[in-house]
């Protein structure tokens, strides 16, 4: 992965990243040094230097009377992840509260592409509850790409039962799924389109040829109809 496009995901803006990369490299730099290297004003650089100051992700020294400005070890990064985490999980509370406050009437979330697909999969580990999984998946799989194995990590976690279309690469899903807990209809059954539930959740996927799009349903009674929908397929469907 590109070293700048790393520090812009855990939450460094684009120009903190390439300032602090710089100083990383040069060992020690002044502002001017600094905006010739960047290509950055020098106005911004010393914008983004008192932000990376105040997150101790940098330092400075004074010699001669010039300020040469230092990268701090790159573990202190870690640090920095720790205390965002902090914030957030302070904040967290009083967040939901303001989320599980609104009326019970349907909560519809539409998550496009592979990152949303793998928001809604984290939710549905995290219930710990009963998965119930219906078509889709090996287009699912197929789409997934290079992200089918975090897929396949985090759906090992799951209690999950599916049922497939009766087709030779269902048995791609034994990895992740019990035998027991795969059952098969006929192969006239295959679809692009997919429906898991857990708890009050229902998830509809669509995979289309280059993008995934997921509908999240958060309702009981919706909820409640798939998984009736599932267990009617579930006793009509044959083990693998």
């Amino acid at each position: 992965m590109d070293l700048q496009d790393a520090l812009r995901k855990i939450g460094l803006s684009e120009t903190e990243a390439k300032i602090y990369l710089a100083l990383l490299k040069k060992k020690e730099s002044t502002v001017v040094q600094l905006a010739k290297e960047t290509e950055v004003h020098r106005r911004t650089i010393y914008d983004n230097l008192n932000i990376l100051l105040r997150r101790g992700i940098v330092n400075f020294k004074i010699k001669n009377g010039v300020k040469y400005f230092q990268a701090t070890n790159p573990e202190s990064l870690k640090i920095f992840l720790e205390e965002k985490n902090k914030i957030l999980n302070d904040a967290l509370p009083n967040l939901k509260s303001f989320y599980d406050s609104e009326e019970k009437s349907p909560k519809i979330n539409v998550f496009v592409g592979l990152e949303g697909a793998k928001a809604v999969v984290e939710e549905a580990v995290k219930s710990k509850k009963n998965v119930f999984w219906v078509g889709g998946g090996l287009f699912f799989f197929n789409a997934l790409k290079f992200s089918r194995k975090f897929i396949e990590q985090k759906a090992e976690k799951m209690k999950m039962r599916t049922v497939q279309p009766n087709i030779p690469e269902v048995k791609d899903l034994l990895p992740i799924i019990k035998k027991d807990n795969i059952r098969v209809l006929p192969k006239s059954f295959v679809s692009r389109v997919g429906y898991m539930i857990y708890e009050n959740v229902v998830l509809i996927g669509i995979i289309q040829e280059k993008e995934i799009t997921t509908i999240q349903i958060i309702n009981e009674d919706c909820a409640k109809a798939f998984t009736n929908y599932f267990n009617i397929m579930w006793s009509m469907a044959k083990p693998l």
